[in-house]
């Protein structure tokens, strides 16, 4: 291993400025008994024997046969074979040892006397082109997505099944006043933060912050079933048919709103889903900003009161007895 690194600090030099020009120059030079490379990778194949050290710089070194001394590589990666064997040290800077050596002295450090060596041939470095194939069908996030989508539809047709006569009023509520909901929704992350701090404060409301967590789940559930539902039914305005029941009506704008996000990218489908997030929240909050009505008479005027109309009093019939008629 000495003689190694004696090998790496006299050569450090030079493989630092051949990287550096990344000139095409020979790979391969001898030390003695020594197998020297720069730049590229080198692949000691089975049957092969390098008799001295196997020194590659900026390249990744193969065993496949055998190294009588030490294997080194620096900027790469040292693979041994299970048939390959290095009776020296293995060391890689700035890459990894992969050793499956069937060989229990395999880079152990013990050095043998061999006869006969066959010196290695380089082999040029073939660039490897990334296999993508293994990256479809694993659980990445558009995967992880695709199945948040799909359960927040379902549950959000199960909100509007149990309380179908709320989200009936909270989309009435919306349609009447679209703009203080959407201000309302794009606001409540606030308003949940300054809530969450009052409740901290106390020891009580520290108790009550769980309740409050799926308050806000279910208003989110139920919000979404809304602008779904409303979604629906514009698409059935749109198209001049008839609505059916209010169930499938919400459910194709569940669809929808789910189709459309798992088909954008997945920053846009994140972002339509954050809007999307806050328009329901928007919905499900407003009858808790509804308007005081005032009395009526504010808003009706003053009215004078009728004008009395004279009727006169009709004469009182004569008096005495009735004329007899002639």
């Amino acid at each position: 291993m000495k003689r190694t690194l004696r090998i790496f600090v006299m050569l450090a030099p030079a493989a630092l400025g051949l990287v550096l020009l990344a000139a095409p120059a020979p790979a391969a030079a001898k030390q003695g008994n020594d197998l020297v490379s720069f730049g590229n990778d080198v692949v000691v194949r089975e049957g092969q024997e390098v008799m001295g050290d196997l020194v590659v710089f900026g390249g990744n070194a193969k065993v496949y046969g055998h190294v009588d001394g030490d294997a080194a590589v620096m900027g790469g990666d040292l693979y041994i074979a299970p048939s390959g064997e290095v009776d020296g040290s293995t060391v890689a800077f700035g890459g990894s040892v992969d050793n499956e050596s069937s060989s229990s002295n395999s880079g152990s450090g013990r050095h043998h006397t061999h006869v006969n060596p066959v010196p290695a041939v380089p082999v040029p470095a073939v660039p490897i082109v990334p296999d993508n194939t293994d990256n479809v069908n694993d659980n990445g996030p558009p995967t992880a997505w695709y199945t948040l989508l799909a359960i927040l539809g379902i549950l959000s047709l199960l909100a509007f099944a149990v309380a179908p006569g709320t989200v009936r009023m909270l989309r009435d509520e919306l349609v009447r006043r679209p703009v203080v909901g959407t201000v309302i929704g794009f606001t409540w992350p606030f308003l949940l933060v300054v809530v969450m701090i009052a409740l901290a404060i106390t020891v009580i409301g520290i108790v009550l912050m769980p309740a409050v967590v799926v308050a806000v789940v279910v208003a989110y559930l139920v919000g979404r079933a809304t602008v779904a539902q409303l979604l629906g039914r514009r698409l059935f305005d749109v198209a001049n048919s008839v609505e059916p029941s209010p169930l499938a009506t919400a459910a194709l704008g569940l669809v929808i709103i789910t189709v459309v996000e798992a088909l954008l990218p997945l920053w846009m489908g994140i972002v339509l889903e954050a809007c999307v997030s806050c328009v329901a929240m928007g919905a499900a909050m407003l009858p808790l900003f509804h308007p005081r009505q005032p009395a009526a008479f504010a808003h009706a005027g003053y009215t004078p009161p009728p004008t009395p109309v004279f009727t006169p009093p009709s004469s009182s019939p004569p008096s005495g007895p009735p004329a007899v008629p002639q």
